[in-house]
C-alpha cells in the first residue's frame, strides 16, 4: 500500500500569528531526570499517593487501567506501605524546554521487606510552566518479567533550542487536530494493512512497551513482534497533547487486538515526533492491559 500523508497542514503552523523563541538552558534534560528521580525518592519516603499527588497538577493523567485524572484518583487512597521503585533509562525534553518525557524500569512490593512481586517498565510525560517546576503529565506502565539484561542510559536534550512560538488559540488547536489526524490515520491503516502502517508510521529507531515482554527497540526488532502474533487491531483515539515547540506529541487511546482468534484490549499510548520532511512518525508506544 502506498501512502503519502499531506504536509500541507504544517505549514499552517508556521503562518499568521506566530514568533520566533529561543532557549537558553543546556542541560534541559538533566532537570527533567533530576524531576523524575525526586518523584522516586518521595515515593519511597512517603508513599505512593502522596508521592504523586505531590508532582501533579489537575490535568495529570495516570492509567488505572483506563485514563483517569490522578488528583482524583489519589486523594482518597490510603497509604499502605506498598513500595513502588523506578528508574528513568531514557529520557528527552522539547527544544521549548517545557515538555519531556522519560522511561524506565520499575518494580513493585507489597512492603519494604517483602520480595518483588512485578516487573515492568514506565513511560511519563512530563510538563513545565515558565520559571516553574516539573508537573508530571501522563503516567502509565507495562508489566513484563524480571528484566534480563542491564539498560543502556539515553538521556538526550534538544538538538538546537530555537521553535517558532505559536499564538492565539487557532493556531494552538490547529496544531492539536494535527497530532489527532496523525493518530486516526494510523488507526486506519493499520486496521487495513499491519504492516504497510508500521512501515509508513513507525520511526527506524522507534521502541515498544507491551505487556510480558521485555521493552522492544527499533522498527525492525518492533516489525518482528507483531508479524509474530499475527495480530488484527482496531484503535479509537481519546486525547493528546503536544510541546509547545511543536517536535513532540503524545496521544492515547484505546485498542482491541485479535491474536490467533484472541481477543484483548488495551489501553494504548503514542509518542510521535515531527521529523524534517514534517511527517509524522511513532518513536514509542506503550499498551497496558484495559482491566486490571
Amino acid at each position: 500500500m502506498q501512502l503519502n500523508r499531506s504536509t500541507g497542514l504544517f505549514f499552517l503552523l508556521v503562518i499568521g500569528s506566530s514568533s520566533l523563541r529561543a532557549q537558553t538552558n543546556t542541560d534541559l534534560v538533566g532537570k527533567l531526570v533530576s524531576a523524575e528521580n525526586y518523584f522516586a525518592a518521595i515515593t519511597r519516603e512517603k508513599g505512593i499517593a502522596k508521592a504523586f499527588l505531590a508532582v501533579s497538577d489537575e490535568n495529570t493523567l495516570v492509567f488505572r487501567p483506563g485514563p483517569l485524572k490522578a488528583a482524583e484518583f489519589f486523594k482518597d487512597q490510603p497509604e499502605n506501605g506498598a513500595q513502588l521503585a523506578w528508574e528513568p533509562v531514557y529520557a528527552r525534553v522539547a527544544r521549548s524546554g517545557d515538555w519531556g518525557f522519560t522511561t524506565g524500569p520499575y518494580t513493585f512490593k507489597k512492603s519494604d521487606t517483602s520480595s518483588v512481586i512485578s516487573y515492568g517498565d514506565y513511560f511519563s510525560v512530563w510538563k513545565k510552566r515558565k520559571n516553574g517546576p516539573w508537573k508530571l503529565a501522563l503516567d502509565i506502565g507495562a508489566p513484563h518479567p524480571r528484566p534480563v539484561a542491564e539498560r543502556k542510559l539515553v538521556f538526550l536534550n534538544p538538538d538546537e533550542q530555537r521553535f517558532i512560538h505559536q499564538q492565539g488559540k487557532a493556531r494552538l488547536q490547529q496544531r492539536a487536530d494535527i497530532v489527532q489526524s496523525s493518530d486516526q490515520l494510523y488507526a486506519t491503516v493499520l486496521k487495513a494493512d499491519n504492516a504497510a502502517a508500521r512501515k509508513e508510521f513507525l520511526a527506524e529507531n522507534t521502541r515498544l512497551l507491551f505487556p510480558g515482554e521485555q521493552p522492544i527497540s527499533g522498527r525492525t526488532q518492533v516489525n518482528a513482534f507483531w508479524e509474530k502474533k499475527q495480530v488484527k487491531v482496531q484503535s479509537e483515539y481519546a486525547g493528546g497533547d503536544r510541546a509547545l515547540s511543536g517536535e513532540l506529541a503524545y496521544t492515547y487511546g484505546s485498542m482491541t487486538i485479535v491474536s490467533k482468534g484472541k481477543v484483548s484490549t488495551y489501553t494504548y499510548v503514542r509518542l510521535w515526533e515531527i521529523t524534517p520532511t514534517f511527517k509524522w512518525n511513532v518513536v514509542m508506544e506503550v499498551y497496558a492491559p484495559a482491566s486490571n
